[in-house]
């Protein structure tokens, strides 16, 4: 559906406010998405999105600033959300070797099963929500012009 009749909007916008718009209205559809498809896990979609960071970065770990430069909405409470995790025992906290004051967050087994489960489930499945009428090529156009957009 095109933006006009999703916003109900009769009057014509020019291209740039159009776009700006476009994503927004997109970014908040796909958060929507998300937050109905991770539901049944018990999980929000930063804390999806915490448990895939420490995934990747196991069996190191990585520190809460290190978590907070790499999630994907870097005003998250990533303190609170990594607790979340560590009280479901999909995330432990480890103190640091050498600076008693910094703490590792790792993924736990029961998260790396969670993480299976969510996969085995077709979360954001490309086919089936993402995009499933763009190409290949589309897709790859549409990326390349949303890092453009952020340059």
């Amino acid at each position: 559906m095109k933006l006009e009749q999703e916003l109900k909007s009769t009057k014509p916008m020019p291209a740039r406010q159009r776009a700006t718009l476009n994503i927004l209205f997109t970014a908040s559809w796909l958060d929507c998405t998300m937050t109905r498809q991770l539901r049944p896990f018990g999980l929000t979609p930063p804390q999806y999105n915490i448990l895939r960071i420490l995934n990747g970065s196991a069996p190191k770990g990585l520190s809460v600033l290190d978590i907070k430069s790499r999630m994907l909405d870097r005003s998250s409470n990533v303190s609170r959300l990594v607790e979340k995790l560590r009280l479901a025992d999909l995330a432990e906290r480890v103190p640091h070797g050498k600076d008693r004051r910094m703490v590792v967050v790792t993924i736990s087994e029961k998260g790396k099963k969670m993480l299976a489960d969510i996969e085995q489930a077709r979360f954001m499945d490309g086919n089936e929500v993402v995009a499933p009428k763009l190409s290949e090529a589309e897709l790859l156009e549409l990326a390349h012009l949303l890092d453009k957009f952020r340059e």
